[in-house]
Order: C-alpha cells, then structure tokens, then sequence
C-alpha cells in the first residue's frame, strides 16, 4: 500500500502540486505567512492577552499549511472524475475564499495590535462573526470533501486508505464544527481560570488553570492527518474504524473535561 500512496521525500511537494495545485500552492503561502509572522515577533515587543500579537496569525498559518495539504493529498484519492465534478469544484473554491478571509483579517488585526477574535469594537465584532462562517465553510468543506473520498475514492488505492482519508476528513469537519461552534457560542474557548494566554502551555497557549476547548477542537481537526496515519502504518480497514471510534472519543473526552474545567495539566 505505501507505494502507492506514498513518494520520496524530493518529490513530495511535486506529487502535492500534481494533486490539487491550487490547494498545494496556498500551502506554500500559508508557511511564507508563518515565517513572516515568526520573523515579526523576534522584532515587535507588542502584545495581547499576554502573549505576542502575532502568535495568533502564526497559530492559523501553521494551521492552514497542513490543511491546505492535507486537502491537496486527499484530492489524489478521488476519481479522475470526481476531481473534475462540481463538488469537488465547490470544496476548493469555498475553502479557499474563506481561508484567504480568515488568514488576511487575524493578519491584519495583529498588526493593528488588536483582537481578531472576540472583539468588542464594532468593525472587530462584524468581522469576527463573519469569520465565524467562514470557519464553519472550511469544516464542511472538508467534511463534504470526505464523503467525496468514500463515495468516489479511487477503486486503485487500497480500500483502507480510502476509508482513513475519507473518515478522517469527515471527523475532521464534524469535530471541528462542533468545538468551534462551542467556542463561538461561549464567546471563550476557556472555562474557568485566570483570563489570557501569559504563563500557559507554549506554543498553543492552552490553559493551565482551567479547562481550555482549543484542546478538543485541535485533535478533532487533526482527525484528518490522525486517520491516514494510521493506515499507513499497515492498518486494515477494520483498524481505521476503531481509530476512528477512538479518536472521536478522545476528542469529545477533551471536550466534556473543557467544559467542565479541568485543565490540561495540574
């Protein structure tokens, strides 16, 4: 199965780029955006919530890269057809009208030195609510883009990395949706504690004094890079469900111990 699915390191980022070009490329910007905002924190002693104003546009770029190529990858997995159909068309263009929007705008405000998330100034608060959307658009686009996967997957790839590739994305989008839409609705991703990001558990800034959502949103992300490592580790189709089964269950641990607010740590 690894040849299939798997390259030489040189030729990686060629194989991504034959996949899904757009989606490979809007990688390459996102880790450009990264190193930009890392470069910018070595200069600019401003911050907000405790820690520096550009940890934020760096957290969503950092994101963005593996999403973007994750995405791009799992385009391999369908269809000739399928790529080529309207769905597909939708799932690339609306994750990348919203990423481009997300990334721009938290980019933006940290250079302003002013909240992206959870701002009270008008302009701030009309802002974040329409990012709200736009994140809601990514998880259903990447979920959308697994049933893709499970639907249409190409019957020359082994059926278990077909299946990893399409249940991760759909957990992916599933999970994601379901803790960021609770972040949203609580206008905090954390529950108790002391309020900012100083003193917390670097480079996320998880809380260490209460529980912290951001914990259960990143592994039920993540579902769609957990799953298809699994697979690559040899694992049959009946394993890639039970992953599936225990992932989504320690993402929705870590969701039910946030609310309750333990910490991740004493």
């Amino acid at each position: 199965m690894n040849a299939l699915v798997l390259h030489a390191t040189p030729s990686l980022f060629t194989e991504l780029d034959r996949r899904q070009p757009l989606l490979a490329r809007a990688g390459w910007v996102a880790l450009a955006v990264l190193l930009l905002c890392l470069t910018a924190m070595a200069f600019d002693t401003r911050s907000l919530n405790g820690v520096s104003v550009w940890v934020k546009p760096a957290k969503f770029a950092a994101s963005f890269v593996a999403w973007f190529w994750t995405l791009a990858w799992a385009w391999g997995v369908l269809t000739p057809e399928a790529r080529q159909g309207r769905a597909a068309r939708l799932v690339l263009w609306a994750t990348m009208g919203a990423a481009i929007y997300e990334q721009v705008w938290i980019t933006f405000r940290a250079a302003l030195g002013l909240r992206s998330h959870f701002a009270e100034d008008p302009l701030g608060h009309a802002m974040y609510l329409l990012m709200g959307l736009g994140a809601m658009i990514l998880v259903a686009m990447a979920a959308l883009l697994g049933l893709l996967v499970l639907r249409h997957g190409d019957a020359g790839q082994p059926r278990p990395w077909r299946l990893a590739v399409g249940l991760g994305l759909v957990l992916g989008g599933v999970l994601g949706g379901l803790t960021g839409a609770t972040i949203s609705g609580l206008d905090t991703p954390r529950i108790g504690g002391p309020p900012g990001d100083a003193g917390n558990l670097a480079p996320f800034f998880w809380s260490r004094d209460g529980g912290d959502l951001r914990v259960a949103h990143f592994l039920g992300i993540h579902a769609m890079q957990a799953l298809p490592a699994l697979a690559l580790l040899g694992a049959g189709a009946g394993m890639v469900w039970l992953g599936a089964a225990g992932w989504t269950a320690l993402s929705l641990a870590a969701y039910v111990l946030a609310l309750a607010g333990v910490p991740l740590s004493p």
